[in-house]
């Protein structure tokens, strides 16, 4: 429906009909006049933005000898009408989206969304403002480098015409979808999915886009804003990713409470510092409601509504069938059972009637591997439960071809259904292969793998029990290694996960298998990481943990303790490496950490003025690094994070290198540095990092192998050293630390 055609139609209508009644009854109404532009666009947006990516310049002509200028266009995405965007014009076209930073408030009267605008960027400034890349005028400077600021209106209207009336109609597409050019589109994301670098990254800022299947923190506790203040909310998803919303105490909506509940939110996806964040334009833009609160579950109905819309939560029905075995598509009758005479025990059919017998008025509910869900409810086992309520917990998404109930925990906090205890009675048998049973959590009764891999929500100090199995070589899953034995490339000596399966070696794969995250405290590593211990291969274990994203996936990390069920072994020490091998001598600040190591000492030798720390630990898409800024800083600061004591006793030499980043330098070059010194020392002895990061991206580079022979033989401490002044306050990231020896 094109609206806003339909307004200007109706004030043409109108005003002809008051001409019939006056005395001029003779004259017609003027028609409204569609605007037409002069200009044509020669570039697209994406283009545009990498022909000046990490630049800020006025933008030249295209073609100076043909004095051809760089001319684009896009239609309006964001609107400035509740005043919580600020002298903003978003405009994308079908490659990308830009920010048009501009001098004029209440531009939603003229540039409604949907509005075609042709824009003459040449004689304008195209850069950055603390990391978004926009069009706009030369702001003042910070840290030594130019930034965008806003553009005189006057500017603005001269380069700019429109194009049409206004085509609101949204189109919903996928991050890899082809991108509409007739309509505004919205990009249908996850916080997993943001880029971090490259044309994409360009490609993605001030985009209009969704988040779906998302929650506030901050949810019926909080307002949107204080009075006349900008603040930051955290909007987070199943997964425990988060994204900052930022809302202006100055928005008309600024007082109102913050909505409980899971849904979706829309919003230009900008970018500030080294993070993405969400503008929303108004509370239209958020879609949250208690519906499907356990209070309020989803009816069968409503559940089907919402299909594969992000949507999650509680629906309540009653049991009534199960799809027949060999069957992954139910398009008929004939492809399911109405009644108790189930051929399979991995789903069950719920509906709004305990007596439905028509397939099209149900959902399918997946019943997890292993679960005490699985174990109390299906029909095969259970004849028992038919026509019984069910209150069952899940994503609303396809399954078995049908609407249906996924990614449920399988446990008793995840389902209830009348008259049966979820996970009572005897401890389960376990399944084929020693298949670990289902729990609730505890040590007495842990989570199995399939449960953690289901589970929807974090959880601190939960228990896991598995089968050890091998090890992820890298940081990501795809490079989990099943055995014991380094495939070729691989990093042997990674001791900072270990895989736990459903199943014992060698029926384990990466569909019964999660990979741990093991903290360095103890002896977690050295008896449960397989290079450290051989011996844990097949062990059965029980480990304590975090339940979060981790690779990827919802899996356990930040181990901190364990139980040995059976098997394992002895704990061997780790042989001597032999005389002249390379071996690891001390690794820390792996990027599956979630804070700078107990071990670890922060020196703050000066603080800048107003300042309280200048070295922390940031996460970024599950990576975490540590990260010194002394941002905004006014005077001189000074601070060193230092590693515990290392002991190069009876190497004949060494070194040390590590992983950064760092977008914008100014002074770190001269501020910054790898600093080491001997036991008992006061003094630190710099070292000449090899590489430094380029300029521009917050992209991680090796920082290069520096000597540290000078100390063989001696235990030292390493640290980095950050420096700022009022001259320059870069932001430092750094991870993966490793020192290596020859004996």
């Amino acid at each position: 429906m094109k609206i806003l055609k339909t307004l200007y139609v109706g004030m043409a209508m109108t005003a002809a009909a008051v001409s019939l009644t006056s005395c001029q009854a003779d004259m017609d109404a003027p028609a409204l006049e569609e605007p037409k532009a002069t200009m044509e666009a020669n570039t697209t947006i994406s283009e545009l933005k990498t022909a000046f990516a990490d630049k800020t310049v006025m933008c030249p002509m295209k073609d100076e000898a043909a004095q051809t200028p760089y001319i684009i266009h896009g239609r309006v995405v964001s609107s400035d009408a509740t005043g919580n965007i600020y002298k903003s014009i978003v405009i994308q076209d079908e490659t990308a989206a830009i920010a048009l930073s501009v001098n004029q408030g209440s531009t939603y009267t003229d540039y409604r969304i949907g509005q075609d605008v042709v824009l003459n960027v040449t004689g304008l400034y195209i850069g950055y403002y603390n990391g978004l890349q926009q069009i706009g005028w030369l702001g003042d400077p910070y840290d030594g480098q130019p930034q965008l600021g806003f553009m005189p209106w006057s500017f603005f209207l001269e380069h700019s015409e429109l194009n049409g009336f206004p085509n609101p109609d949204v189109e919903y597409v996928g991050q890899n979808a082809a991108w509409p050019s007739e309509n505004p589109y919205c990009v249908v994301t996850s916080f997993g999915q943001l880029p971090s670098a490259g044309e994409e990254f360009r490609n993605m800022q001030s985009q209009l886009v969704e988040f779906r299947n998302v929650y506030f923190e901050e949810g019926g506790k909080e307002t949107y804003a204080p009075y006349q203040e900008s603040v930051n909310r955290t909007l987070k998803d199943a997964n425990g990713g988060s994204i900052i919303v930022r809302t202006s105490g100055y928005s008309n909506f600024y007082n109102e409470m913050i909505p409980e509940g899971t849904g979706n939110v829309r919003g230009i996806l900008s970018y500030y510092g080294d993070a993405w964040q969400l503008l929303l334009r108004g509370l239209g833009d958020v879609m949250i409601t208690e519906k499907g609160q356990k209070n309020d579950p989803y009816t069968v109905e409503e559940a089907m509504e919402v299909e594969n819309q992000g949507a999650s939560g509680w629906v309540k029905a009653y049991i009534v069938g199960s799809v027949k075995a060999g069957v992954n598509t139910v398009t008929s009758n004939a492809d399911v059972i109405f009644g108790a005479e189930a051929e399979m025990d991995n789903n069950i059919l719920i509906a709004a009637s305990p007596d439905e017998t028509d397939w099209t008025k149900c959902l399918a509910v997946e019943l997890p591997q292993g679960s005490a869900f699985r174990e109390s409810v299906n029909l095969l086992d259970n004849p028992g439960v038919l026509k019984k309520s069910i209150l069952v917990r899940g994503n609303l998404a396809t399954f078995l071809g049908m609407p249906g109930v996924t990614g449920n925990g399988g446990t008793a906090s995840d389902v209830e259904v009348e008259g049966v205890t979820i996970g009572g009675g005897d401890t389960p048998t376990p399944g084929p292969e020693g298949e670990i049973p289902a729990g609730v959590g505890t040590q007495e009764s842990p989570y199995n793998v399939t449960q953690i891999k289901a589970a929807t929500a974090d959880a601190a100090g939960v228990w896991v029990e598995g089968y050890v199995v091998g090890y992820a070589a890298d940081k990501t899953w795809d490079s989990a290694v099943f055995g014991t034995t380094p495939s070729d490339g691989d990093n042997y000596k990674n001791a900072t996960n270990v895989i736990l399966s459903m199943v014992a070696p060698p029926a384990a794969n990466a569909s019964n298998s999660a990979p741990i995250g093991l903290k360095n405290t103890g002896d977690v590593r050295t008896t449960l990481g397989i290079s450290k211990n051989p011996s844990i291969y097949g062990a059965r274990v029980k480990v304590k943990g975090d339940m979060k994203k981790y690779f990827g996936m919802m899996s356990v990390r930040d181990v901190t303790e364990y139980v040995i069920v059976s098997g394992g072994g002895d704990t061997p020490t780790p042989p001597e490496p032999p005389v002249g091998d390379e071996t690891t001598i001390y690794s820390s600040l792996e990027a599956s950490l979630t804070a700078i190591p107990s071990d670890w000492t922060i020196d703050n030798v000066t603080l800048p003025s107003g300042k309280t720390e200048l070295w922390s630990w940031k996460e970024y898409n599950g990576k975490g690094y540590l990260n010194a800024t002394g941002y905004g800083a006014t005077s001189d600061g000074l601070a060193y994070a230092i590693t515990p004591l290392i002991d190069l006793s009876g190497y004949k030499s060494a070194k040390v290198s590590f992983r950064h980043a760092a977008k914008f330098q100014t002074t770190i070059k001269d501020l910054c540095g790898l600093v080491v010194r001997e036991n008992g020392s006061s003094s630190w002895t710099e070292l000449t990092i090899p590489t430094w990061p380029t300029a521009g991206a917050w992209t991680f580079v090796d920082s290069g192998e520096m000597d540290l022979t000078a100390f063989a033989g001696k235990k030292i401490q390493v640290a980095f050293k950050y420096g700022c002044s009022a001259a320059g306050a870069d932001q430092w990231e750094i991870n993966d630390l490793k020192i290596t020896g020859t004996k």
